[in-house]
């Protein structure tokens, strides 16, 4: 049968303890801890009670064998010498007595056991599985404590002080009961959200432009930054798609995540794959920036149709796309964050290379003097599904899904969800050449599609209402197949 979970006021309690080792060192920690005079009685006590002695004048150290009179006046006996005839002997004559008693380790003779605890001043979260597993209490409580903000404690000190003001001012218990509960949902919000980002320059900028705006709507929570390592960092030189593809950026957020590791995962939402894992999803999109590409090359070189020079990209999208605009030009991979890039373009390791707008622009590197920055209408470059779009990731059914939802753009949600929509239908993965477009305007809807087919760069778009956009992508996909 399982032990009824009381709190008990030890403040000056008795505690009586058998035994000086290292066991009765911990259960003489705890008993001090809540206030209780604790008396330790064995032959021979442990260098770490004498030192708590020291400074404790609750705490009473007796050098000899424990006799069986020496519970006598305690209001609670633990039992932890390296006799079991005597710990099981002493536990007989308290349950005559009624005295609570605890034997270490040995379930018959308890009389009460100790939970696996959480503590925080006042604040007391026990675990207990009646002594049968102990190991089980102790992962539970950690689990538990995983998930509880550090500042408990402080919060029923706040509680307590606009408690004892409402109980003099609201008459009505009901009345009482909503405002202590609206008080305390309000004080809860005050946790930390932890947020996982990568180490570059661009995302810690997309990242901070996700806290500016989940601090603006909820100033009530702390904000805390993770940065993460990813495989794709980790690999600087291959060509994403010899290595993994999109998955290579995101993979290691979303085991955090499903972890309880973070709470949120900042993303550029077109290295996610599609879909999330099980668990995850993409719970908000900050609005969408210029969704367009940019050739990028020195001011003093000038192309053609017919030229011939190298560009700078990794993208099979782009690749394709860029030899219908230059059918002479050389693609060659390109890789590092976009300082890099833009460096290596300088050092003359290509003619020109290719960039998203929405990266450069929020790095503010896009109107250096020493380059040109040729923006590529979308009928000519379509950009990736996702493109120019911050998206947070979360667990389903968590706080930070709930937060991120509110600061959604709309209008963006709408687009991303439509263009990973097209992705999924077509089940089009990281390694082939595909671009997706969502625009909206009022209430109608432009779908565009662009992908290579044995060498050749197809374009299709359909248009319709923005309510029926799961047919417009049944559309779209079905007229591709044709």
């Amino acid at each position: 049968m399982a032990f009824f979970p009381f709190m008990i006021q030890m403040q000056d309690k008795l505690c009586v303890i058998g035994g000086g080792g290292k066991v009765a060192y911990r259960k003489v920690s705890m008993m001090l801890s809540f206030g209780a005079r604790v008396t330790v009685i064995a032959p021979k006590i442990c260098d770490e009670l004498q030192k708590i002695e020291s400074k404790q004048d609750v705490l009473l150290l007796v050098q000899r064998p424990f006799e069986d009179g020496d519970i006598e006046g305690a209001d609670v006996v633990i039992m932890a010498t390296n006799d079991s005839e005597v710990n099981s002997h002493i536990a007989a004559i308290c349950k005559d007595k009624r005295i609570l008693v605890n034997v270490v380790d040995v379930k018959k003779d308890c009389g009460f056991y100790f939970p696996a605890i959480i503590k925080q001043d006042d604040v007391v979260v026990s675990v207990s599985t009646g002594g049968s597993a102990p190991a089980l209490a102790s992962q539970i409580k950690k689990s538990i404590k995983s998930h509880l903000p550090d500042n408990c404690g402080d919060m029923a000190k706040t509680l307590l002080e606009k408690r004892n003001e409402v109980l003099k001012t609201e008459p009505e218990e009901e009345k009482r009961k909503e405002i202590m509960l609206d008080m305390v949902k309000k004080e809860w919000k005050k946790s930390v959200i932890r947020i996982g980002t990568r180490k570059s320059e661009l995302a810690k900028i997309q990242t901070g432009l996700v806290v500016s705006k989940l601090q603006e709507a909820f100033p009530e929570y702390e904000y805390e930054i993770v940065y993460m390592t990813t495989r794709g960092d980790k690999e600087k030189e291959s060509p994403i798609p010899s290595f993994g593809g999109k998955a290579v950026f995101v993979e290691e957020f979303e085991q955090a995540l499903l972890d309880d590791t973070i709470d949120l995962a900042v993303h550029s939402a077109k290295d996610m794959p599609n879909p999330c894992k099980d668990g995850l999803t993409v719970a908000g999109v900050l609005e969408r920036a210029c969704v367009q590409d940019v050739l990028i090359y020195k001011k003093e070189t000038s192309f053609t149709k017919d030229s011939v020079f190298t560009i700078g990209t990794g993208s099979l999208r782009r690749q394709c796309q860029i030899k219908k605009m230059y059918p002479n030009a050389v693609c060659k991979s390109l890789r590092g964050n976009i300082g890099t890039r833009l460096n290596k373009l300088r050092a003359g390791e290509y003619d020109a290379i290719v960039l998203a707008a929405a990266g450069i622009r929020r790095q503010g590197i896009d109107n250096d003097s020493d380059f040109v920055y040729e923006y590529l209408s979308v009928k000519e470059m379509l950009p990736a599904a996702g493109q120019a779009v911050i998206a947070m990731e979360t667990k389903k059914g968590t706080l930070a899904n709930e937060l991120a939802e509110k600061i959604s753009d709309v209008h963006t949600a709408e687009c991303l969800r439509t263009e990973r929509a097209v992705l999924t239908k077509l089940n089009a993965g990281c390694h082939e050449p595909i671009g997706v477009l969502c625009t909206l305007d009022g209430h109608r809807m432009n779908l565009s599609l662009m992908e290579e087919k044995e060498g050749e760069v197809i374009r299709r778009s359909v248009q319709g209402d923005r309510g029926d956009w799961q047919s417009l992508v049944e559309k779209l996909c079905q007229e591709r197949k044709s």
